[in-house]
This record gives C-alpha cells, sequence and structure tokens, in this order.
C-alpha cells in the first residue's frame, strides 16, 4: 500500500515536513482492515506514505503500525 497526497493541496498548508497537518485516523483504520484479510490468506503486505498524504511521511506509517497493533480489528 502506499498513501500519496496532492502535492498542491498540502503545500498550501504547509512546506516543513516534521509534523502531521491532515487527520488520516479514520482513512488509514479503513486500509488496517482491509490488509489484515489481506495478509491472512498468506499475502505479503508493505506500507509507504509520502509527505503529501497527511504532512509528514513517518507520522503516517507510525498511525498505520498503532492501528494495526491494537487488537480492535
Amino acid at each position: 500500500m502506499r498513501w500519496l497526497g496532492s502535492r498542491k493541496e498540502i503545500e498550501e498548508q504547509t512546506t516543513t515536513w516534521d509534523k502531521t497537518i491532515i487527520d488520516r485516523e479514520v482513512e488509514i483504520s479503513e486500509w488496517v482492515q482491509i490488509l489484515k484479510r489481506v495478509v491472512a490468506r498468506g499475502v505479503k503486505a508493505f506500507a509507504y506514505a509520502n509527505n503529501h498524504y497527511a504532512g509528514f511521511g513517518p507520522g503516517t506509517v507510525e498511525l498505520f503500525w498503532d492501528l494495526w497493533s491494537e487488537k480492535r480489528f
């Protein structure tokens, strides 16, 4: 999975890439549910995010991992 954002939209809000600007928890939660089903079928999954998705690519991946690690899905 690779989350890409709109360069134009995010750069209207920030030009530094050190913190999350757009809360993507709802969207990432949906992808966690989908990818858990994919992985359960034995398919390897990889997650990547660029800074334009939420303002901070590493933060997006950290959010994904935090939600993945929860036992609610």
